[in-house]
């Protein structure tokens, strides 16, 4: 049921950006693994969240509102959509123990308020804040 919800979520995004082709192909790629177990479809939502595509960067983009007062209402307006498939993704069940100190690179388009806030928050040390976007690498 969670995997039905997350391919309507990506194919209901679609027409904020007119992506359906791609989203349409996404959504059934992940519908087809939706009877495996939870280790493949999470394999498979990590791999569709790796590709270049739109949801990726509204992915992306959303997540790094969460916490902006300013923007409040536009991350929450992507949870019933795009939620399903972050809580796939998120659930990752190959990793039990949380894993730091690692650092992976995606370069970012960020706004000048945005660097601007980052900026601010490294030079206190004592300051705690992140991206709020998920990030995803490939081997090349």
């Amino acid at each position: 049921m969670l995997v039905d919800k997350a391919a309507e979520g990506i194919i209901t995004e679609r027409k904020y950006i007119r992506k359906e082709e791609e989203a349409k192909e996404l959504a059934n790629m992940l519908k087809e693994k939706k009877n495996q177990g939870i280790e493949e479809v999470w394999e498979y939502c990590a791999y569709i969240y790796s590709l270049e595509s739109f949801l990726y960067k509204t992915l992306n983009a959303t997540m790094r509102l969460v916490g902006d007062k300013d923007h409040e209402h536009v991350w929450r307006s992507k949870v019933r959509t795009l939620g399903p498939f972050c809580l796939l993704l998120w659930d990752d069940p190959f990793n039990t123990k949380a894993k730091t100190g690692m650092i992976i690179y995606r370069g970012a388009t960020l706004n000048d308020e945005q660097i601007a806030k980052y900026k601010e928050m490294a030079k206190d040390s004592s300051m705690y804040g992140s991206f709020q976007a998920s990030t995803s690498c490939s081997r090349n």
